[in-house]
């Protein structure tokens, strides 16, 4: 019943191979939670709890072992995740079963199989709750699939050295903890492929050290291109091994 609900939910959100999808969650990422998270893991079925799955999302940038296995995996690891969770916050999932409500301020506790699932018996009252400092907040959204191939051909072509202020996170703290990491930003803006996409992806893409790349998205029109970051950098800049022309 709750697989039929997952492929349901999937389908309405007009997902394609959804039931491919289904199945990637029900085995492949379960052995990926076993591997990472908990060997005993029972499996997507057995646990419920939507926060579950979102604070292994969390986990994986942290974790470098996770983050090369989603990686490789093309980050399907992290977006069914995200998938599986918002299937249970979703109606398709509630809809599973019935409660009834005994107080505005109460929960109704349901036992679903084996686990116990708590629903808030009225959706507007979690609304207007005031949530507390670290409280987990579950929002549904849509996210741009970043091809990790991409980013990595770009590093392959201009190396893990900022391309404004020439920074390499090596050099300044040490290859054990610095090497081979640098943030790489997209010149045209992602959320705009759907009208323009660019002709080269791979020329899309620049390596910028973290302010760097903080500050290039700091544009009161927007987003600034290269060549008015590097006008505007005002530290000291060491030499470019490869330079991307502006």
């Amino acid at each position: 019943m709750l697989r039929e609900a997952y492929i349901a939910n999937l389908e309405a959100k007009r997902k394609p191979n959804s039931v491919a999808i289904v199945n990637f969650t029900e085995g492949e990422l379960v052995e990926f939670i076993r591997r990472f998270v908990d060997a005993n893991f029972k499996g997507i079925y057995v646990e419920l709890n939507h926060n579950y799955y979102d604070r292994i999302s969390s986990m994986i940038p942290l974790n470098q072992e996770m983050k090369s296995a989603n990686e490789s995996a093309e980050l399907k690891y992290s977006s069914h995740l995200k998938l599986y969770s918002m299937f249970l916050e979703s109606k398709h999932f509630k809809q599973l079963f019935k409660s009834r409500v005994a107080s505005p301020n109460e929960q109704t506790s349901i036992k679903p199989g084996t686990t116990n699932v708590s629903i808030p018996p009225n959706p507007k009252q979690a609304k207007e709750r005031e949530l507390t400092e670290g409280e987990k907040k579950h929002v549904e959204y849509e996210t741009a699939h970043r091809n990790p191939k991409l980013r990595q051909a770009c590093l392959d072509k201009y190396g893990y050295q900022c391309q404004c202020c020439g920074m390499d996170f090596a050099s300044v703290y040490g290859e054990e903890l610095g090497a081979n990491f640098i943030e790489v930003h997209h010149l045209q803006m992602i959320s705009t492929f759907d009208e323009n996409r660019p002709e080269d992806y791979v020329e899309n893409l620049v390596p910028l050290c973290s302010n760097c790349h903080s500050m290039i998205h700091h544009g009161k029109q927007g987003p600034l291109s290269l060549r008015e970051l590097r006008e505007a950098y005002r530290g000291e800049k060491k030499p470019l091994i490869i330079c991307k022309e502006d």
